[in-house]
C-alpha cells in the first residue's frame, strides 16, 4: 500500500470520521504513522486534505486531518464541471423549471422502482433494501441501528452539482425515502451545505407503533 497511495480509502475515512488524527489514520491504513503522513502530505499538496493543530492539556500538539472542499467531492466524475456550466445556463435563461421537472420524474420513477421491490417487507428488511440501491446508483450508502432507528450515511453525492444550484433535489430525495419506507425521516447533514457526508435519521411513523 505505501507505493501506491490510497486515495479513495483515506476520503471515504475522512468522510466517516470527519476529522482524524494521523495516528488513526495509520491504525485504519494498518501502516506506520511516518508512513501514513507521507500519503497525507501527498493528498495536502493535491488540496484535497488540510490540517489543524490541536493543543492538548498534557503532551505535544496533535495534528488532524480533514477534507477540503475538493476532497469532498473527489468522487464526483469528470463531467461535473460540464455540467454544473449547464445547470447554471439553464437557470439564468429562465429554464429551470426543465430541471425540477427532470427531478420530479426521476423520483417517481425510484419510488415506483423501489416499492414494488420492498412490497411486504419489514422495516429492517426496506432500510437494507434501500442501501442496496442508492450503493448501486453510486451514493456509497451505509445503514445502522441507531436506538429504536436507523441512520443510513451516504459517502457520496452524485447529484451533487444539480443540487447545489437546485435545493429541491434534496427534499425530492428525503420525501422518496419517507414515502417508500412509510416512516419518519430526518436530514440531518447535506454535503451540499458542506458536511463530509449525507445522513439520514429513518424512524417508525407514530401512528404505525403499537403501545
Amino acid at each position: 500500500m505505501d507505493d501506491q497511495l490510497p486515495r479513495e480509502e483515506i476520503v471515504i475515512f475522512l468522510k466517516r470520521n470527519n476529522r482524524a488524527s494521523l495516528k488513526a489514520i495509520a491504525d485504519h491504513l494498518g501502516m506506520t504513522k511516518m508512513g501514513a503522513y507521507k500519503h497525507m502530505v501527498k493528498l495536502e499538496n493535491e488540496g484535497l486534505v488540510s490540517r489543524k493543530v490541536i493543543k492538548k492539556p498534557v503532551g505535544r500538539p496533535e495534528y488532524v486531518f480533514e477534507l477540503t472542499d475538493k476532497g469532498k467531492q473527489f468522487f464526483q466524475n469528470s463531467d461535473s464541471l460540464i455540467l454544473n456550466e449547464l445547470l447554471n445556463f439553464l437557470d439564468r435563461e429562465g429554464h429551470g423549471d426543465i430541471v425540477i421537472k427532470f427531478l420530479k420524474e426521476r423520483v417517481r420513477h425510484l419510488t415506483k422502482e423501489y416499492m414494488e421491490k420492498m412490497k411486504g417487507k419489514e422495516m429492517g428488511e426496506k432500510v437494507e433494501l434501500l442501501r442496496e440501491f442508492r450503493s448501486r446508483d453510486g451514493y456509497m450508502a451505509e445503514v445502522k441501528r441507531v436506538g429504536n432507528s436507523f441512520e443510513l450515511i451516504e459517502l457520496n453525492c452524485p447529484i451533487y452539482k444539480i443540487a447545489s444550484v437546485y435545493g429541491e433535489a434534496c427534499q425530492l430525495e428525503r420525501d422518496l425515502f419517507a414515502k417508500v419506507l412509510n416512516a419518519e425521516v430526518q436530514s440531518t447533514h447535506r454535503q451540499v451545505i458542506g458536511s463530509p457526508v449525507c445522513r439520514f435519521i429513518i424512524s417508525e411513523k407514530r401512528e404505525n407503533i403499537i403501545e
